[in-house]
């Protein structure tokens, strides 16, 4: 039927002449070969400058890339030299010792090897090996001038000879100071050929290209293709002179290594003189052209031949073009996506195609050329379209027939159609139909993105801030909203050991007991995370349904097999009582989630003015904290770690105190989270770790010091080469310090935690776990991690002697640590039938009030003296903060 309509169309679109003179087919197939022979041409001289200018671009590309990769790897290996140097020069004097050879080691990486001079030039240590061998270098003027006072620019490397290799290498020279600011030796870090060389042959410029490395003088550092007959000569003086003269160059020049001509580019880096030279040989580049010319002239004398053939076909063609094309546009408009409908002037029907049956289900012998648009409209009827439709239908197309315009109408079966009018010259007019429905829900499902929470389904947190900012403004006098924040306590303990599918099935059977729990006139959504809010509008039942919630959460959710059973923390904030705007009510709510957690978790708090008053208190302890972090204002007292079988003093546990002058000792469990929160607790932490180490290497040789770790002190790479220097600077042996580290550390950034733990025991260090069985113990991390000693939590030791108490766990943990080798030491023991049980259990270790309380320095040096700790312990039970 659509074919019957286009006929019935402009007949003059598919008219063409009858005839073709053969004159003007000669004299086109004579203009159309002449253009073919001048566009070949051109295309042949076009191919060759593009392809030489193609060829400069990317070898220049390719010279930046390299020198910024330099740059980038100079600039780290300063850092890195920089940060070794300041922890040898802290280690002053410089001393030929293992440990300072094992922190240059785990420094060296993949990019050359340190070496450490004296100020006479003679090697005393090394990352190659160990011993070092005996080099020296002080006759060495280069050596000379490195000792000198001439302030020179350390961070640019220098081409010299290696001084135990003998080959020329690029190298990195740091002048260390002493105390007085005199140079006190040399550290230099030779940086290999073959890394520029591994470097220069991953990148892929063709079997001709060459990349160089040269000094800003003109020098040859290394070369890929290797010359290593080259490396060191100067050629400044040669063709490549151009090339050292600005910071990118591109030029033509004879290569002085193989005679060909070459097309270079060179990159000078930024902040250091060497210079990258990227070539490619001239024919190289060009044998690409030379085959492409070939493909040029074939293709041209290929369309010259096909350009008399269709001359030859044309005559035939046209003629027969006018039935095709009639058939073509039928073809083109039954397969449009949309529905077409073409009317003319007077509204009768011109043109339709099969999509547009498809969409109204309408019969193809029904729809024909010539119907108006009140006869579709029956049509539409017929066809059992919804009534509101066929009203919109004849409103569109009969009523407002000269207009641009579209709409939207929705059918009976969930279906949505755009419909778009288009007026076209010389009147009627044209219309579209298209179906939309999957692009309405995608639009609706980013619309829900936009202010539903994804994985619970709930408003997010921006819905949240707008419905609060309603209700707030909606509040009328004697009314009372209130804001209560959730969160859900130790959810991250949730997904670090049963993993994130679980924790997010979690917060889904959370979020939809949290909606039955509440009200038609109560709101809920998910803040991030594991924070929830709701908005009660009726405040007069919050305590009851706080109570619900909380009761609902406490039943166990079975989430993938997992049975668990959650708790919430809740705060709670009124209005207007404590606010009529959003941020500050929000801001009172979270003062009081704050104070709920901070008081156990598993409680709900409403706010209170004085914890408005707290939250300022703690900012001036932060602030306190901070000078008192300056000015080093701490102690360590240090508890006694007895040894069972001998009743030594084994070793002790270094504990910070703070002697605040207004306060008086203030809690480490107080300060030390507080430190954690605020970013202080590194900087402390290696405070501890110096001082400990210093009062230790007093001690008997056969007495360890335990220093506890927090664990954002552990996780920073640097960590090792931060113990590696206070031992060094301290002179404490490795094997004498105890590391503590807590069961949570183990749970996550498992490769990296075992990485650290792995260089601190090639350094000798020992490694102990804090508070075991009070965490989530597993066995599996004490097989994989590297553990000397568990510690068992006091819990444990205070049930120790109840009639059913903690002894078959103790005596568990104690074989278990036997198996392994591990130490075991128990904490808290306050009595002598603990004492005694412990050992009867096979337990190694033990430290608390029974034996003495944390003392100073001074005060356990005489206890020290004073022999056997068990005889002397009763006069030593004074209360003390452990």
């Amino acid at each position: 039927m659509a074919r019957v309509g286009w006929a019935a169309g402009p007949r003059g679109l598919l008219q063409g002449p009858r005839n073709v003179s053969l004159r003007w087919i000669v004299t086109s197939g004579i203009l159309l070969g002449t253009a073919i022979a001048l566009a070949s041409a051109w295309m042949i001289a076009d191919s060759r400058d593009r392809l030489l200018r193609n060829t400069e671009r990317e070898l220049g590309n390719t010279a930046l890339l390299l020198a910024r990769q330099f740059d980038r790897t100079f600039e780290a290996l300063n850092v890195d030299q920089s940060e070794t140097a300041a922890s040898l020069e802290q280690t002053y004097p410089l001393v030929n010792a293992l440990s300072t050879h094992t922190l240059l080691a785990l420094k060296t990486g993949e990019l050359g090897e340190f070496d450490l001079f004296d100020t006479a030039g003679t090697l005393i240590n090394s990352s190659r090996g160990w011993p070092v061998p005996g080099v020296a270098i002080g006759d060495d003027p280069n050596f000379q001038r490195w000792t000198s006072d001439y302030e020179r620019d350390e961070s640019q490397a220098e081409f010299v000879r290696d001084p135990i290799l003998g080959g020329w290498t690029l190298a990195l020279v740091k002048r260390l100071r002493g105390p007085t600011s005199k140079t006190a030796g040399v550290l230099t870090r030779a940086i290999p050929n073959a890394w520029y060389e591994g470097l220069a042959s991953s990148i892929v410029l063709g079997e001709d290209a060459a990349i160089a490395v040269f000094t800003n003088g003109g020098t040859l550092v290394t070369r890929w293709p290797r010359f290593s007959a080259a490396v060191g000569q100067n050629y400044l003086n040669s063709d490549l002179k151009t090339l050292f003269l600005g910071p990118g160059k591109i030029r033509r020049v004879v290569s002085p290594f193989d005679g060909s001509e070459r097309i270079s580019a060179a990159r000078t880096l930024g902040k250091q003189p060497i210079v990258v030279v990227v070539s490619r040989t001239v024919d190289g580049v060009l044998a690409a052209w030379w085959r492409e010319l070939w493909v040029i002239v074939s293709v041209a004398l290929a369309t010259a031949l096909a350009v008399g053939v269709v001359l030859f076909q044309l005559g035939r063609n046209i003629i027969r073009q006018q039935t095709d094309l009639r058939q073509r546009y039928s073809i083109a408009v039954d397969n449009m996506a949309q529905g077409l409908s073409l009317f003319d002037a007077s509204g009768r029907l011109l043109l339709h195609n099969q999509r547009y049956l498809d969409i109204y289900r309408l019969p193809a012998e029904a729809v024909r050329p010539g119907l108006r648009g009140a006869d579709i409209v029956e049509l539409l009827k017929q066809a059992g379209h919804d009534p509101h439709l066929i009203e919109e239908y004849r409103s569109f197309v009969v009523k407002n027939a000269g207009r641009r315009s579209s709409f939207e109408v929705e059918l009976a079966d969930g279906r949505t159609i755009l419909i778009t009018r288009e007026p076209i010259q010389g009147g009627g007019w044209v219309m579209t139909h298209e179906e939309i429905t999957e692009r309405k829900r995608a639009d609706s499902r980013i619309h829900h993105l936009a202010h539903f929470d994804d994985l619970t389904g709930l408003p997010n947190r921006s819905s949240f801030r707008a419905h609060l900012g309603d209700a707030l403004d909606a509040i009328e006098p004697g009314d009372q909203l209130a804001l209560l924040y959730i969160d859900i306590d130790e959810f991250k303990i949730v997904n670090d050991t049963l993993g994130h599918p679980v924790g997010d099935q979690l917060l889904r059977c959370i979020a939809e007991r949290l909606q039955r729990c509440l009200t038609p006139g109560d709101y809920v959504a998910r803040l991030g995370g594991d924070e929830f809010a709701v908005v009660m509008a009726d405040a007069t039942n919050v305590r009851d349904l706080v109570a619900t919630l909380q009761d609902a959460l406490r039943e166990s959710f079975d989430c993938a097999g997992h049975m668990i059973s959650p708790d919430a923390s809740i705060g709670i904030a009124l209005a207007p009582e404590h606010g009529r705007e959003v941020d500050e009510l929000i801001a009172k709510a979270d003062l009081a989630l704050y104070a709920a957690k901070s008081e156990g978790r598993r409680t709900y708090r409403f706010f209170m003015p004085e914890m408005d008053t707290k939250a300022k208190a703690r900012h001036e302890l932060a602030t306190e904290l901070k000078r008192a972090v300056a000015e080093r204002a701490f102690q360590l007292h240090f508890q006694p770690l007895v040894d069972l079988n001998s009743g030594a003093v084994a070793g002790c546990e270094a504990l910070l105190r703070w002697p605040h002058p207004v306060r008086g000792f203030v809690s480490p469990a107080e300060f030390i989270p507080l430190a954690e929160d605020i970013g202080l607790i590194e900087e402390l932490g290696e405070w501890v770790l110096e001082q400990a180490c210093g009062v230790a290497v007093g001690w008997p040789a056969a007495m360890t010091v335990a220093v506890n770790v927090s664990p954002i002190q552990f996780r920073r790479a640097t960590f090792p080469l931060k113990v590696a220097a206070a031992l060094a600077r301290s002179g404490l042996a490795a094997h004498r310090l105890e590391l503590e580290i807590t069961e949570a550390l183990l749970l996550q950034d498992t490769e990296s935690t075992l990485t650290i733990l792995n260089q601190l025991r090639a350094l000798g260090v020992k490694i102990a776990l804090d508070d075991f069985g009070t965490g989530y113990s597993s066995l599996s991390y004490l097989h994989r991690f590297p553990i000397d000693k568990i510690k068992i939590d006091k819990s444990f030791v205070d049930t120790l002697t109840d009639q059913a108490g903690s002894a078959p766990i103790v005596r568990a943990i104690v074989q278990i640590a036997a198996a392994g080798n591990k130490t075991t030491l128990a904490e808290g023991v306050e009595t002598a039938a603990q004492r005694d049980l412990l050992r009867q259990l096979g337990c190694q270790q033990m430290q608390g009030y029974l034996f003495s309380p944390a003392l100073p320095a001074e005060a356990l040096a005489r206890l020290i003296a004073g022999g056997d700790v068990e005889t002397n312990s009763a006069s030593r039970r004074a209360t003390s903060t452990v």
